[in-house]
């Protein structure tokens, strides 16, 4: 039985029920947006920052040994000393000296010293703003795992707005440098959102592409270990990195890494090593990888296995292997503009710089629409802008503090979330305020 219409009926906004009910689904739906965009906007801001993280280390720490080349025998004395550090560890790592980072490292599993040109251990490295950044632009200090995982899906976001942008607007080529400056603020901030986003989708679509595939591969290994591999994900990685040999923990002399490293003088002198990375140190299981630039490629590097004697075995795979293990070990240089020193990386940056601006422009128009349309959002907008300034500021402060306190990166982590928290509640307050001062103020 149909129910009778009361035509005398009116919805009050005010009132309480399904109305009200939608007018809070919408300003939470508005608050989830505003929370994606903000998660963007750090996590391409610390991306930008981290771009020149060699460079910032350089800065962080002063007083360490410029070395410039360390020879086999000096690099075979660093190991042994490195192990006596923390003979438990069960990997040692030895970074080699390049033109672009004159410095040679040893790490074990909790220790990095710097090396001195003899092999020498000199001072314990002591880069804590550097780790914090990399943690907040890989993992948002959120667990490791989880955290590459949401930072993954944000990249999946970026590359999916950024070619949906393209798609909705099927003159953005055409008008590419076309610029209204006459018009309207809403049309200013459109074109300049529309323009950046046009000259800079090589960037764009690549870096949120190679980032989301970074965090996605983590997320499938991490399903797929359980299930096929006894919760094994190096296993998942074999047939791109190479799989592990047996595990004998029976201890033993340490690997010759000096006839290893002469091995490579000898045959490969145009593939300089990037780092030596010894599995199970001091063990009969114990073997070598060498991890070689090519430098005519776009792979990070090749890895050259060695037994624990020295003797060359084979390579992994990454220049001459499948498609897939070649492009797998290119994306972590196109996603950090790890190649063509430092023109790329000051193109990187700047190409950084221009996605945030696309993000709070994009929200500027989104504001300037919701004051056309009646429906300002005062609060969100005092928000949001407490973010685009805090951040940044925030990472400034975090610096400093880094550079005159002793801190941790922990430390760092807490003032940077709790000043922005500030910053935004700042924001949203002061927005407030001007509204109750000025209730025309949108």
């Amino acid at each position: 039985m149909d129910m009778p219409i009361n035509p005398q009926i009116r919805i009050d906004p005010k009132e309480k029920g399904p109305i009200s009910l939608v007018k809070r689904a919408l300003s939470a739906h508005a608050a989830l947006g505003l929370a994606i965009a903000a998660v963007l906007y750090i996590i391409v801001l610390s991306g930008t920052v981290s771009v020149f993280k060699e460079d910032i280390h350089l800065i962080e720490q002063r007083g360490e040994p410029f070395v410039t080349d360390l020879t086999p025998a000096a690099a075979q004395s660093a190991a042994i000393e490195a192990m006596q550090m923390e003979p438990d560890s069960a990997h040692l790592y030895i970074h080699m000296p390049t033109p672009e980072q004159p410095r040679a490292i040893a790490q074990t599993d909790n220790v990095e010293t710097y090396i001195n040109s003899k092999g020498q251990m000199s001072d314990r490295i002591a880069h804590p703003w550097s780790i914090f950044l990399i943690d907040l632009h890989y993992y948002l200090h959120l667990p490791k795992s989880f955290g590459m995982i949401i930072v993954a899906i944000f990249g999946v976001f970026l590359f999916a707005m950024s070619i949906t942008g393209l798609l909705a607007h099927p003159n953005i080529f055409k008008e590419a440098f076309t610029f209204r400056r006459s018009k309207s603020e809403q049309l200013k901030q459109v074109d300049l959102h529309n323009r950046l986003s046009v000259w800079t989708a090589p960037f764009h679509i690549t870096n949120s592409l190679t980032g989301a595939m970074i965090g996605l591969a983590v997320l499938s290994a991490a399903a797929i270990a359980p299930l096929k591999y006894n919760g094994d994900t190096g296993a998942v990685f074999a047939p791109v990195f190479g799989a592990e040999p047996e595990v004998d923990m029976t201890k033993a002399p340490m690997a010759n890494i000096e006839k290893a490293l002469d091995y490579m003088a000898a045959n490969h002198p145009d593939r300089p090593p990037l780092y030596v990375i010894l599995h199970d140190p001091n063990t009969k299981g114990q073997y070598l990888q060498i991890m070689a630039e090519h430098k005519d490629r776009l792979i990070y590097a090749e890895k050259y296995n060695f037994d624990g004697n020295g003797n060359f075995i084979d390579t992994v795979g990454s220049a001459d292997g499948t498609l897939g293990q070649q492009f797998a070990d290119s994306v972590y240089r196109i996603h950090f503009g790890a190649f063509g020193g430092l023109p790329v990386k000051i193109a990187f940056g700047i190409f950084g710089l221009c996605l945030m601006f696309i993000i709070t422009a994009g929200l500027k128009i989104y504001f300037l629409k919701r004051i056309q349309k009646g429906r300002a959002a005062p609060r969100l907008q005092g928000a949001w802008q407490g973010l685009v300034w805090g951040a940044p500021l925030l990472l400034g402060m975090t610096f400093l503090a880094s550079r005159f306190i002793p801190v941790t990166q922990s430390h760092l982590a807490a003032l940077f979330w709790g000043g922005l928290v500030l910053f935004i509640l700042a924001g949203a307050v002061k927005s407030a305020l001007e509204m109750k001062d000025n209730p025309q103020t949108p």
